[in-house]
């Protein structure tokens, strides 16, 4: 009972706040994002290029040495520098959200009629795709989209925009309705051409905003965690943050069911509002006072920098030795099937012809549970046979799970959502398995003296390449089918396991993150 008490007190409460709020972000463009574009008629090796602005959470150890030293003008003096760079951080999501809501991928322009309806107004040659793609859905027997197909409105005559040149007018429902439509590839990729850099380079630009602003407070919420609480308690900090963070994934969830319910535009609004209420909450949360000595630089412009940046580096590879090479070798390939394999599994469920409330549904209700108790089978494993062990039990169950997507993509009918289920179950409970247990392999090789900026360059790099490489899932899927692309992602585990067996079998203690540091003090 006395540890379950813990969880009750406020740092514990901050703490479980800030994870929601460092998961929203992140989930919002990792996975609704391209939800959202693939809805919109993009081809799916444009959505895997968009990944790329994920690389700001590989690429923030880069400026966490700033966010570490770095006082927010007038804010800091109010809120103390790590809420300070936690206020300026959310505030970044926020607007990057709400520009997206204002945005539109499909590039369609609009007006209202007499009558106040509003009406899309899209090429002639967009419309003839759309045309093509509700034959070819009409045409399949198969096709479960018979109530939509019949509701469509066709307008019969193009007419001149503002500028002379020819589109078609159309309700707005009933275009979304035709777009809904698209599944076929050649569909998609016709549809490209109509899907300017100019319409899309402000939705890259707002992703690019998210990212960064996420990646942001993230680095200042890993130092807020560790100058705040013992190392005794750095254990329960953690777990509530995940648990935070599984609630951001929740909340993602429910953004694309009010999608389906309302429309994108007021998802991501509802979105940038929670992002809000957090940075409101942060004003009520205690600054840590550990660190703030350590914090504060003395001497020389260069003796700052080097005392800032690369001291905690040198630290870092004098333990390690050259051991650092196979190391970080782990680190950077023992997640890169969940990385490869997520980014595709929106415009798979999208593909499938998913209902978005049901799929928004799983992954709010099952899938959350099941990440959950992912979470603490992996502390629990990792606790009772040791952490390397449990980290070779990870890539198993990831191989397992990469694999039944494989199944769901050869098999999945629209209304086959046990399927869908049993698909995003698995996956869950394998990520939250390897989230504890990853989480713990990289706190273990970080020098608790130098917490922030090591903590947010091992962090970032273990990203590095698996991140790199989902830029291009879209490419690989295109070329290879749904079906085999899983299976390539699931096999990406064994290299990973190779590695780690070296590490098990050869390493020194600090490669296999049982190296001693001295007892780390918070006040």
């Amino acid at each position: 009972m006395q540890s379950l008490v813990v969880y009750a007190t406020p740092v514990m409460i901050s703490m479980l706040i800030l994870g929601f709020a460092s998961g929203l972000p992140l989930y919002m463009v990792f996975q609704k994002l391209s939800y959202w574009l693939r809805d919109a008629g993009i081809d799916r090796s444009t959505i895997g290029f968009f990944y790329f602005v994920t690389l700001a959470y590989t690429l923030k150890w880069l400026w966490a040495p700033v966010v570490d030293r770095v006082k927010i003008p007038l804010l800091s003096k109010r809120l103390g520098t790590r809420r300070a760079w936690m206020v300026t951080a959310i505030a970044g999501t926020v607007i990057a959200l709400g520009f997206v809501a204002t945005t539109d991928p499909t590039g369609a322009s609009y007006r209202r009629d007499d009558t106040g309806m509003r009406l899309a107004q899209i090429e002639v040659g967009e419309y003839q795709v759309l045309l093509d793609s509700l034959a070819t859905a009409e045409a399949d027997p198969d096709r479960s989209a018979g109530d939509v197909i019949g509701n469509v409105i066709h307008p019969v005559e193009a007419v001149l925009d503002e500028f002379g040149a020819q589109v078609v007018e159309l309700p707005e429902e009933e275009y979304r309705r035709l777009l809904s439509l698209v599944r076929e590839d050649e569909h998609f990729e016709a549809l490209s051409v109509f899907r300017t850099l100019a319409t899309l380079l402000p939705i890259a630009i707002a992703a690019l905003l998210l990212a960064y602003s996420g990646a942001t407070l993230d680095v200042a919420i890993d130092a807020w965690r560790i100058e705040s609480a013992s190392n005794d308690m750095q254990a329960t900090m953690a777990a509530a943050y995940s648990f935070g963070y599984r609630i951001a994934y929740m909340t993602s969830g429910l953004g694309l069911a009010i999608s389906e319910w309302s429309n994108w535009h007021v998802s991501f609004l509802v979105m940038a509002a929670a992002m809000a209420i957090s940075a409101g909450l942060v004003f009520f949360m205690k600054e840590p006072k550990a660190g703030v000595g350590r914090r504060a630089l003395e001497g020389s412009f260069g003796v700052k920098v080097v005392n800032a940046v690369w001291q905690p580096f040198k630290d870092f590879f004098a333990r390690l030795g050259w051991w650092i090479i196979p190391v970080v070798a782990l680190i950077s390939l023992y997640r890169i099937s969940d990385f490869t394999m997520g980014v595709m599994a929106s415009p798979l469920y999208s593909d499938l012809e998913f209902d978005r409330a049901v799929v928004g549904g799983i992954q709010a209700g099952p899938g959350l549970a099941a990440t959950m108790f992912g979470l603490f089978v992996g502390g629990v494993t990792a606790l009772r046979i040791g952490m390397m062990r449990a980290l070779v039990i990870g890539l198993v169950i990831t191989l397992v799970t990469n694999g039944a997507y494989a199944w769901l993509a050869a098999t999945a009918q629209p209304d086959e959502s046990w399927k869908l289920l049993i698909a995003i179950v698995g996956d869950n409970l394998a990520g939250g398995f390897v989230t504890t247990v990853f989480i713990a392999y990289l706190s273990s090789l970080v020098d608790p003296a130098s917490a922030a900026t090591q903590y947010a360059w091992v962090s970032s790099f273990y990203a590095l390449f698996a991140k790199f490489l989902s830029g291009f899932s879209g490419v690989l899927a295109d070329a290879v089918g749904w079906v085999a692309f899983f299976v390539i992602t699931a096999a990406w585990t064994i290299p990973a396991a190779i590695l780690l067996a070296v590490v098990i079998r050869f390493g020194p203690a600090a490669a296999r993150g049982e190296h001693k540091f001295a007892e780390r003090q918070t006040e």
